[in-house]
């Protein structure tokens, strides 16, 4: 991803807005269904419109500015996803590689040993995944070309640590 070249101080990657922009459509026509239909069916009204509200709410929030971003620097990663942050050392990761999850292609994380967090989780990621974890969005990159570049990132500054 970087050939020959040395990296930025950091990297800023952030996802595509259009699927947050298509829940939100979705969800807002589905609302305004359980509105429609709820002289009929008053429960499924409330139940389905109270659902599909909170996926428009969180389809907002995520389209805030900030709310969600991948941040590559020299200690490591910095995932920010509805404004909840999670942060990797380099030398906390041994490998990324693109995986599919359910109908999707992303980008999976094999964790050191030294990460004990959530072994449970991690273990039933491995059956399912072939990875202890996955990234949730691909930042506007393939699956593979996030790999990659995550990869280039973890070998030039995981070595320094």
């Amino acid at each position: 991803m970087n050939p020959g070249g040395p990296l930025p101080p950091f990297e800023l990657l952030r996802p595509a807005p259009w699927k947050m922009l298509t829940l939100l459509a979705i969800s807002a026509a589905l609302v305004w269904l359980a509105v429609a239909i709820a002289g009929s069916h008053p429960l499924i009204a409330w139940i389905g419109g109270g659902f599909f509200g909170l996926c428009a709410l969180v389809a907002l929030v995520a389209l805030l500015p900030g709310a969600t971003y991948l941040r590559l620097d020299a200690d490591g990663i910095e995932l920010r996803s509805l404004f909840r942050v999670t942060r990797w050392r380099w030398c906390d990761v041994v490998r990324f590689g693109p995986t599919r999850v359910g109908l999707h292609t992303t980008v999976g994380i094999d964790f050191a040993d030294h990460v004990g967090v959530a072994q449970k989780l991690r273990q039933l990621n491995q059956g399912l995944t072939g990875f202890d974890g996955a990234l949730p969005d691909t930042f506007g990159h393939s699956a593979a070309d996030l790999a990659l570049k995550l990869e280039c990132w973890r070998n030039a500054h995981s070595r320094s640590m």
